[in-house]
């Protein structure tokens, strides 16, 4: 009896452990990949990139940094040597058909590109109903001919327009965690803190059950 009470609460600490982790990581910056971090705003703050340019945030035209006057802007940030090149490390966001009151397309449809770079690592982006661990920068009505809107859940389209920025991502096998410069970043923060509760419960669990052993 027991062994079987002290197998049930160290069972029970096990699993409060694994909730406390789980909880902690799925309450961290969804929005955030490889510390890639996005968002529309009047203008690009400081290690910020912009994008393109929306009309508005809802139901939109879109166009480039540099050639339209759009007052909605998509930056991003959080990612070392982020540019907005179409060459080198980079990757596509959406091809434009103009540089002004454009329609937007997430294939190769125009001929003015979008893009995200990186000095070293990798960008990937991707169009989907949702953006996993992935940076939503925009929502799109369709593949071409597009309107777009921003990600805020308010009158978006269904297809997310989703980026990752940062380092590779693993493989198979474990994946390990990528290097942080910002121990303060909402991510790292949340995996310390979840890994803490879990070995907090793990060694109350195993001091009760060592108790009730040697009664």
């Amino acid at each position: 009896m027991r062994w079987a009470a002290a197998f049930t609460v160290l069972l029970l600490a096990v699993l409060a452990g694994a909730f406390c982790g789980y909880w902690a990581l799925s309450t961290g910056s969804a929005s955030s990949a490889g510390g890639l971090a996005c968002d529309v705003k009047a203008s690009c703050g400081v290690g910020e990139v912009a994008v393109f340019r929306m009309s508005s945030t809802d139901n939109a035209h879109a166009g480039t940094p540099g050639g339209s006057s759009y007052g909605n802007v998509v930056c991003c940030g959080g990612v070392t040597g982020l540019a907005t090149s179409c060459s080198g490390v980079y990757d596509t966001v959406l091809t434009l058909s103009a540089a002004d009151n454009a329609h937007a397309a997430s294939d190769a449809t125009y001929a003015t590109a979008a893009c995200l770079s990186v000095g070293t690592g990798v960008v990937n982006c991707t169009y989907d109903a949702g953006c996993g661990g992935s940076a939503c920068l925009a929502t799109i009505s369709d593949t071409t001919n597009a309107h777009v809107a921003d990600c805020d859940g308010v009158d978006d389209y269904a297809t997310k327009v989703c980026c990752y920025a940062g380092p590779p991502l693993p493989v198979g096998g474990i994946a390990e965690l990528p290097e942080v410069s910002d121990s303060s970043g909402p991510n790292y923060v949340a995996l310390v803190g979840g890994t803490a509760a879990a070995l907090v419960a793990l060694s109350a669990g195993a001091w009760y059950a060592r108790r009730r052993w040697n009664r």
